[in-house]
């Protein structure tokens, strides 16, 4: 949206929709993206928002959602202002207008693209890259019970399987027990 205030404080009103379109569409494509994610994390963790939307719990899912990871990726290329993509020719086009009518704007323009590259390969790479940092507990041989995600159990069922189950211990945190990105924390839940 900065970008096309920019553009339409210099009057270049043309370049202000057309990013308006390029960037919906993008960011519909990263946003069909990050539902797909947290609903496979789901698969994964049981039903706890605070893991299933955790980037810093995330990793390597590449191997779990291929199709997503390609389409979240063109998406992010296309957000960052990569050459053919969409959002190139719109950047480029309030980049061009913005320099022309005030070099600081231009400067200033500039330095907000490189944040929004930088924050769009961290929110790439956190989430397809690297491994999954949700850790599960092996079991010997000789317990093969199947376990079901805790929300075919609900949250009675639980309480109730607690002892049977050892692995739904991890899939709860306490209130207090958070993870940051800018954690110090070397806990993994």
């Amino acid at each position: 949206l900065g970008y096309m205030m920019l553009a339409l404080g210099m009057g270049s009103y043309r370049s202000a929709l057309f990013h308006l379109i390029t960037h919906a569409y993008s960011k519909a494509l990263l946003f069909l993206g990050s539902g797909s994610v947290i609903h496979s994390m789901e698969t994964l963790v049981g039903y706890c928002p605070e893991k299933s939307q955790n980037m810093v719990l995330m990793g390597g899912l590449t191997k779990h959602v291929p199709i997503t990871k390609n389409s979240f990726l063109l998406g992010t290329l296309s957000l960052c202002g990569i050459p053919p993509l969409a959002c190139f020719w719109s950047k480029d086009e309030i980049l061009n207008d913005s320099w022309l009518y005030s070099p600081i704007f231009a400067i200033i323009a500039w330095s907000t693209a490189g944040l929004t590259a930088f924050y769009m390969c961290r929110i790439y790479l956190l989430t397809f890259e690297g491994h999954l940092n949700v850790h599960f507990q092996n079991y010997s041989g000789k317990r093969n019970i199947p376990l079901y995600s805790i929300s075919l159990w609900g949250k009675e069922g639980s309480k109730i399987t607690k002892k049977n189950f050892p692995l739904l211990n991890l899939l709860k945190m306490n209130k207090n027990e958070r993870l940051s990105f800018f954690s110090n924390s070397n806990k993994v839940y």
